[in-house]
């Protein structure tokens, strides 16, 4: 039976320590755990929000902010944190950073000061395997770690999670090969299971002021691993992408 436990901690400002932080929960963490994380919570603890009175922007983010009706300021960040910008609409621009397709490169307005956004983590993966570690040294304790956010779908109302970094667990699992109910072989399903615990966690999290930014996993069946791991590991790049390619230069079917 799979177990989740919301963890309730006090909302930060500033830069702090995130283990500390953690275990100050009291929550009993054993061998097996994983730990699922949002993405703003991990943001906060590195200090990753940035203050839009001190941003200068750019002559293209003056250009861009123009076409679609959003603040410079706010442009020239998104443009600093994209991978690539495909385009966008009144308010936002539509982008990919590190595999993710997001709008403003997951950069929030919410749940931060007036005047300031916040940001991803300069690097998740670090800051996942830094926190795994952490629990491993000072604890002796095996977990997971998950680092989450929300997202949106296409086509879809409302938001899910996605895995923007983790450590200790295969983030995605192969079942090519594998048989169905029927026999049938599959061909091409990989399970997401990163992004599948990002969603559990993010359902009990909450979106608003829950106060809630990380949840405990148990007895999931999912792969422990030491090795390193990046966004390749579980992302492929937009140009072979099922959707981004069904859609070029395709006019919709009447």
């Amino acid at each position: 039976m799979i177990f989740l436990q919301p963890i309730k901690l006090k909302t930060k400002k500033k830069i702090f320590n995130l283990f500390d932080t953690i275990i100050s929960s009291k929550c009993e963490f054993k061998d097996g755990d994983i730990l699922v994380l949002s993405s703003k919570f991990v943001s906060m603890s590195e200090g990753s929000v940035l203050d839009l009175r001190n941003i200068r922007p750019s002559y293209k983010a003056k250009k861009i902010s123009k076409k679609y009706q959003m603040d410079p300021m706010l442009v020239e960040v998104v443009i600093r944190e994209s991978d690539v910008i495909f385009g966008g609409l009144p308010g936002f621009l539509l982008t990919i950073r590190n595999g993710i397709l997001a709008p403003n490169a997951g950069i929030d307005k919410s749940n931060v000061p007036s005047n300031c956004v916040i940001c991803f983590p300069l690097d998740p993966f670090i800051s996942a395997d830094n926190l795994r570690m952490e629990f491993l040294v000072r604890l002796g304790i095996k977990v997971g770690i998950v680092i989450s956010d929300s997202r949106l779908m296409p086509t879809r109302i409302g938001t899910t999670g996605v895995a923007i970094g983790c450590s200790g667990i295969e983030p995605v699992e192969d079942q090519r090969g594998m048989k169905d109910l029927f026999g049938h072989v599959m061909k091409y399903t990989l399970k997401a299971t990163a992004d599948s615990l990002a969603t559990m966690g993010t359902f009990v999290m909450g979106e608003s002021n829950e106060s809630v930014p990380l949840v405990l996993i148990r007895g999931t069946n999912v792969s422990f691993t030491d090795r390193k791991l990046s966004w390749q590991d579980f992302a492929i790049n937009y140009q072979t992408d099922i959707y981004f390619r069904g859609m070029q230069n395709s006019d919709p079917f009447i």
